[in-house]
């Protein structure tokens, strides 16, 4: 009984200081707050279950995430029924192209003008093989061995992911901010 207890407390004690971070991943994700919580919950619930199995105790934040990462892949593959990636080769780059040399790059010009919210909404609209990699990096701050070892793929590979990733997200934010000056170019006109 008392070795039940210390390993629950162990397991309590380890996991508790990574729960914000994880509700903070699962909900850039979630189209709901409930979502993500379901999702940490079935996090922690694998995570109890398989506790004896891992042997680093230090690296439990990527063993979390990696857990997480899981469950919200089953999930959206689940619900959603739809292709995982969707045609990623048909991005047009007029707007990347057209930007000057010498400048910023192309997302952080993208960035410029968007908001908090619009860019979340972009980043979501991402496959998600790419969406995960610019969470992880670009929200969360993983280093890139992080991010290697919770999606379990070579570093190289996650390299690869973030800039088509940054590239998709450029292109979309820019689009997206083109579509709002056309917006109110029409309103206007429409006033006038």
């Amino acid at each position: 009984m008392r070795r039940s207890h210390r390993k629950r407390q162990e397991f309590h004690d380890r996991v508790r200081p990574w729960l914000t971070r994880l509700l903070g991943v699962a909900g850039r994700q979630a189209d709901s707050p409930q979502t993500a919580e379901e999702w940490v919950q079935e996090t922690l619930l694998r995570a109890w279950r398989d506790f004896d199995q891992l042997r680093e105790r230090q690296a439990i934040h990527a063993w979390l995430q990696r857990i997480l990462d899981r469950v919200i892949s089953e999930d959206l593959r689940r619900n959603l029924r739809r292709a995982e990636l969707a045609p990623v080769l048909d991005t047009d780059d007029i707007f990347l192209q057209a930007l000057p040399g010498g400048g910023p790059d192309p997302l952080e010009a993208a960035l410029e003008n968007q908001t908090g919210e619009k860019i979340l909404q972009a980043i979501s609209a991402l496959p998600e093989a790419f969406r995960k990699a610019i969470l992880l990096r670009d929200v969360e701050g993983l280093s890139y061995r992080e991010i290697a070892e919770i999606l379990e793929l070579p570093t190289g590979t996650v390299m690869s992911r973030l800039s088509r990733g940054r590239r998709l997200l450029a292109d979309r934010l820019v689009r997206m901010g083109v579509r709002d000056t056309e917006t109110a170019g029409s309103d206007k006109r429409g006033r006038v």
